[in-house]
Order: structure tokens, then C-alpha cells, then sequence
């Protein structure tokens, strides 16, 4: 299988290799594999200690935030001025912050719906709970 090793802090860059990989699948030579190369902020879990890494290492992934590089770059070439950006930005946080109040006023969806729309049809249906059919 083709492969292709991307920066995953590079929005553009990856843009680009996913082009090509569909590109690729599209003309019929099959999957690529893409290694998006990138960094996890957080630890393992919460409370995570993280002594395996310095607050300096960290600090440098983070100013490598890929949204931001982004933003940097559509502005220093001309493609969008910082006050087009900042509004996009607010109508885009209006609109999750809208979709996240909705998503904690709806109900709970019922146990029985769990495994609806998870597969095409059920691996094994005797285990399907009976309400989700």
C-alpha cells in the first residue's frame, strides 16, 4: 500500500495528501495510508502527571497549533484580513455554541436505540436489543 508521511501541523499539507490520496483511490491504484505527524497535548488521561515531557516541550508543540499557523498564513499572504478571519471565527463559535446548548436541552436517547446506524446490518442480530430493530 502507497504511503505518505505529512505534517499534521501543516492544515495545507494535508489538504494536499489527502488530494492525492483520493486522486489515487479514485483512479483505481487503491488505499494510501497517510501518517499525519502530529502531537497530543494532554496526557493519557486526566490527572495525567506527564513527567515523560517537559512544560517547554509542550509549550513548543502548541505554538505549532495548526489553526493558528493557518490563520498566520492566510493573512501574511493576503488571502483573508484578520477582521474577516475574526468574524468567521465568532460565527463559527456562535454556531457550536448554539449545536452544544441544543445537544444538553435534548433528551437522553433510550438504551435501546445503542447499536441503531452502527452497522449495516447487525453482526450478530440475536443481540441486537429488541426496540432497535
Amino acid at each position: 500500500m502507497t504511503g505518505e508521511t505529512v505534517d499534521g501541523n501543516d492544515v495545507l499539507a494535508v489538504r494536499e495528501a489527502a488530494a492525492r490520496a483520493v486522486e489515487r483511490a479514485r483512479s483505481g491504484q487503491g488505499p494510501t495510508l497517510l501518517e499525519c505527524e502530529t502531537y497530543r497535548w494532554h496526557g493519557h488521561f486526566e490527572g495525567d502527571p506527564q513527567s515523560y515531557r517537559t512544560v517547554e516541550e509542550v509549550d513548543e508543540w502548541k505554538a505549532r497549533d495548526p489553526l493558528k499557523l493557518l490563520r498566520s498564513q492566510l493573512i501574511n499572504e493576503d488571502q483573508l484580513a484578520a477582521e474577516e478571519l475574526s468574524s468567521l471565527e465568532q460565527d463559527i463559535e456562535k454556531v457550536v455554541q448554539e449545536a452544544s446548548e441544543a445537544a444538553e436541552a435534548s433528551e437522553l436517547p433510550a438504551e435501546t436505540t445503542i447499536l441503531e446506524d452502527v452497522y449495516a446490518s447487525p453482526i450478530y442480530p440475536d443481540e441486537v436489543p429488541s426496540g432497535s430493530r
